[in-house]
């Protein structure tokens, strides 16, 4: 029995235009309200852990914080002033961190995180004999600090 180029193409087309009723069909005849479900590994979430911390870290560092300046008045030695300026963290490292789901999304931990960071400082304080000033430059590492999201 040989089969037809013309009737080949015929079936063909009967089989795409019935798929192609189907879900029209079932989705007029359904009165369930649609959702996505979707399950995630933990080697899932720990790949979108160490991409999302490599991503936060590389789109801020270089980080320029804004100056700050105090002044305080002290019994005996008078007003000091003192200020930091130029402060910018240059590295930022998360040697622990987790991720878990929990009861209102997914919640990441950084533990152990290390920031260096560069300043300039100066003070300078003065009483109606004499006025006394210093300036310099700081590098400061600040480790063992904690974040959850």
């Amino acid at each position: 029995m040989e089969i037809s180029s013309k009737s080949m193409e015929n079936a063909i087309r009967f089989i795409f235009f019935s798929f192609l009723l189907i879900p029209a069909n079932t989705q007029l005849e359904s009165n369930q309200k649609g959702y996505i479900s979707a399950v995630i590994s933990t080697k899932g979430l720990d790949f979108a852990k160490d991409l999302l911390i490599e991503k936060a870290v590389s789109s801020i560092i270089p980080l320029q914080l804004s100056d700050i300046e105090k002044s305080a008045k002290i019994p005996v030695v008078g007003k000091v002033r003192m200020g930091l300026s130029d402060i910018v963290i240059y590295s930022v490292d998360f040697p622990f961190s987790s991720i878990a789901t929990g009861d209102s999304g997914i919640v990441l931990v950084a533990s152990g995180a290390t920031a260096n960071l560069n300043m300039k400082w100066k003070y300078s304080y003065k009483t109606w004999i004499v006025t006394i000033s210093d300036q310099g430059t700081a590098t400061v590492e600040v480790w063992d600090n904690s974040w959850e999201l």
